[in-house]
């Protein structure tokens, strides 16, 4: 028998033991849908082992609905769910618009009536103000304007998942809650030049040999106002036949640009037509590989109106254009209305020198700073000049700076938001430091998800004189 060395820091006697199956995985249970919560599903209540009350999340169904479900996994403080029957069904639901809807996970209100779908969006905005301290839902209510809605096929940015597996290449999103990627044939929220180009893809990686196709990992498709730029993520370089035959598929579906990123390694164009471009303002600026954009068209021209419209009742000359990306709203800011100097504030290198190269080239009164605003957020010295703040953080949300801004910040704030939650909390900061809120305008620009767009304009309150 052989000698097995043993840890000497291990305790003896100690043996590893099978996790416990959780008793309310599998089970079997009648719930009534109550609401529709924060993630687009349905909530419910049901009881635990223990008689205690718990949640249940469910997806497809509306408020009223009666359903037999099976539990799955827990989620949180509750559990997931999926329908195994309907007993009851007031209100009738809508008709899906995807063919892929019942397993992608990018969209899950496709199901709500028109009405009831913007009603429960413009809600959510409702409720992050509510969060952010205004307690009274008719001011809440009075605060928050019309849904602003990009329409079907309007998406001009996709990052789509990639595996290759015996049973073929996957091209698409994780299906919901899940890491298993499916085929997006179609899409009823993407342009349609981009689910056309994704379907290319999938054809061209089928031709591969397997080992070749699977060191790619993504596809990030940008529509810029002059053709599509597409970034390949992958797990090792390309060889020569791979490059050839990318270059003639970049040339068959003329895109502006094609480039291949390996693991954390800066982008490298394969293919390039022309630079790919974005207006805003009538300016042309370049877009880096696989930059950002706004979702839609549509929603950065909605945000770019609520700001100009705000911008005309406030006598501004010096703005601060804070995480600006390469300029979605640092042109209209500058250059629309007024003419004011604006300082652009953007800590992704790329970006920051597509905004100067553009910037240069129109002569624009724009000032553009390299600065990493999590880490080192402006203080009261780089404010005292400004007489208006715009900031349009990452999902995260601005609070380093906006613990700065409700101590220093100018009389007015511009807020961006792409995630109610950080809203709230940023939002809140400010009023806390003094600043009160005006007016809410809610964006959607991810139709059929529970993503929500939000714009908001605050005013310093000064004090009374004595």
């Amino acid at each position: 028998m052989k000698n097995r060395s043993r840890n000497s820091r291990s305790r003896p006697g100690r043996r590893g033991n099978a996790p416990r199956r959780d008793p309310m995985v599998g089970k079997e249970v009648d719930v009534r849908i109550a609401d529709i919560g924060a993630r687009g599903d349905g909530l419910a209540e049901t009881a635990a082992i223990d008689g205690k009350s718990l949640l249940v999340y469910v997806d497809n169904v509306l408020p009223g609905d009666e359903v037999r479900v099976k539990l799955r996994q827990k989620r949180g403080d509750g559990y997931g769910a999926e329908v195994i029957s309907v007993k009851a069904r007031p209100t009738p639901h809508a008709d899906a618009k995807c063919p892929h809807y019942d397993q992608c996970g990018g969209c899950s209100l496709q199901h709500l009536p028109d009405a009831d779908y913007r009603d429960w969006k413009r809600q959510r905005a409702v409720q992050a103000v509510m969060r952010a301290g205004i307690s009274d839902r008719g001011e809440a209510e009075n605060l928050v304007g019309g849904l602003e809605t990009s329409p079907p096929a309007s998406r001009r940015r996709a990052d789509f998942s990639v595996i290759s597996t015996q049973d073929g290449v996957f091209v698409g999103f994780a299906e919901r809650f899940s890491h298993h990627i499916i085929n997006v044939s179609g899409c009823a929220v993407l342009l349609p030049d981009i689910v056309e180009f994704r379907n290319h893809c999938q054809s061209f990686l089928e031709s591969l040999p397997r080992e070749t196709a699977a060191i790619v990992k993504s596809i990030v498709i940008n529509a810029a106002d002059n053709g599509l730029d597409v970034v390949i993520g992958a797990s090792a370089d390309p060889d020569l036949d791979l490059r050839q035959g990318l270059a003639e598929l970049a040339d068959y579906a003329d895109l502006a640009r094609m480039a291949w990123k390996t693991g954390d390694n800066p982008a490298e164009p394969l293919a390039q037509r022309r630079t790919p471009e974005i207006h805003f303002a009538d300016i042309a600026v370049p877009v880096p590989a696989g930059g950002f954009l706004q979702a839609t068209r549509q929603g950065e021209e909605a945000l770019t109106r609520a700001i100009t419209n705000a911008l005309s009742h406030i006598p501004a000359r010096q703005v601060i254009d804070l995480f600006c990306g390469i300029g979605s709203f640092t042109f209209p800011l500058a250059l629309q209305g007024d003419r004011r100097r604006v300082l652009a504030v953007e800590g992704d290198a790329n970006a920051v020198k597509a905004l100067q190269y553009a910037v240069g080239r129109a002569s624009a009164p724009i000032e553009v700073s390299r600065r990493d605003l999590f880490r080192q957020p402006l203080d009261g010295d780089d404010l005292k000049s400004a007489d208006v703040v715009l900031f349009d953080p990452p999902r995260a949300g601005a609070l380093a700076q906006c613990e700065i801004l409700a101590d220093f910040g100018p009389e007015w704030i511009l807020a961006v938001s792409c995630n109610p939650a950080t809203f709230a909390r940023d939002i809140r900061l400010l009023r806390n430091g003094g600043y009160e809120l005006q007016k809410v305008v809610p964006v959607d620009q991810f139709l059929w998800s529970p993503h929500l767009e939000m714009f908001a304009v605050l005013r310093r309150t000064l004090p009374e004189a004595a």
